[in-house]
C-alpha cells in the first residue's frame, strides 16, 4: 500500500442497522506526520506516568481518551486522572498522567490536527517491598548457648499477618575460632622460650685462661696427687724362737 486510504468500521448489534466509523489511513514516506516511540504504556497505581508524543504537522494539540472526553488545553482530568500537556519544545508535546489508577489502563489517542496516534496505558498495583532488619543480641565475644535471632520486619505492616523468626547458631564459628587463637598462643609461647633458651646460651661467657706477666722469678706449678697404699706389715724375725701347732 503506497497511497492514501479511506476505511471504514461496522458492527451490526441486535440485528438492527450498522453502527460505523470512519477513518482515513494516511501513507508517508520518511517520518511520520504523528508517532510516539512507545505505544505500551505501564504504570502504577498513584504514579505518574509521561508519553511523548512528536509531529511534522500543523493543527490543534489533544490527549483523548477513546470513546471518552478529551484535554485540548495545558491542563485537565480524564475520568479522575489529572493530566497535563507541555507543548513548549518544538515538534513534541509531552503528556503528563497523574494520580493513576486501575481504572485508568485503556486506549488514549495523540491527537495533531486530523493525524491521531493510538496508546494502550496499563495500570497494576504498586508490588510491596520487604525490609529485613536483623536484630542481633551477644553477651560475649566466648562461645554462648544464646542463639542469634533474626526478625524479618515487612515494609507494610498492615498487610502483614505473621512474622517468621529464625536463629542462626553461632557457638560452632566462636568454638573453631577460639580453638585457633589458643594453638597459635601455644605455638607463639613454645617459640619464644626456645628462643629465650638460645639467646642464654649465647651470652654465657667461655672459659678464659689468666695469664700473669713475666716476673723475674720462675714459677714451676705441679699436681700433687696423694694416693693411699694398703700397708704391708711385716713382721720380722726376731731372735725368740717361735712354736707353730695345729689344732684339729
Amino acid at each position: 500500500m503506497d497511497k492514501d486510504t479511506d476505511y471504514w468500521c461496522a458492527v451490526e448489534i441486535n440485528r438492527g442497522d450498522d453502527i460505523r466509523k470512519y477513518f482515513h489511513l494516511s501513507v508517508t514516506r520518511g517520518k511520520p506526520s504523528l508517532y510516539v516511540d512507545h505505544q505500551e504504556m505501564t504504570g502504577f497505581n498513584g504514579d505518574s506516568i509521561t508519553i511523548s508524543c512528536k509531529y511534522t504537522t500543523a493543527g490543534e494539540i489533544k490527549w483523548c481518551r477513546l470513546g471518552r472526553n478529551c484535554v485540548t488545553g495545558s491542563s485537565g482530568s480524564i475520568d479522575g486522572t489529572t493530566v497535563s500537556i507541555n507543548s513548549s519544545v518544538p515538534n513534541v508535546f509531552t503528556v503528563t498522567m497523574s494520580g493513576l489508577t486501575t481504572q485508568s489502563s485503556g486506549w488514549y489517542l495523540c491527537v495533531k490536527g486530523d493525524f491521531q496516534m493510538p496508546v494502550h496505558v496499563t495500570v497494576t498495583e504498586k508490588p510491596t517491598t520487604t525490609t529485613l532488619a536483623a536484630a542481633t543480641h551477644l553477651t560475649s565475644s566466648f562461645p554462648t548457648s544464646e542463639p542469634v535471632t533474626l526478625t524479618p520486619v515487612m515494609g507494610d505492616e498492615a498487610s502483614t499477618t505473621e512474622q517468621h523468626s529464625v536463629s542462626v547458631d553461632v557457638r560452632n564459628p566462636i568454638i573453631s575460632l577460639s580453638l585457633l587463637i589458643f594453638i597459635a598462643m601455644v605455638a607463639l609461647f613454645i617459640w619464644f622460650m626456645l628462643r629465650k633458651h638460645k639467646q642464654t646460651k649465647a651470652v654465657s661467657p667461655p672459659m678464659t685462661e689468666q695469664s700473669y706477666p713475666e716476673s723475674d722469678v720462675d714459677v714451676t706449678y705441679s699436681s700433687v696427687v696423694i694416693v693411699r697404699r694398703q700397708g704391708v706389715r711385716r713382721v720380722e724375725a726376731n731372735d725368740e724362737n717361735v712354736i707353730y701347732s695345729t689344732l684339729a
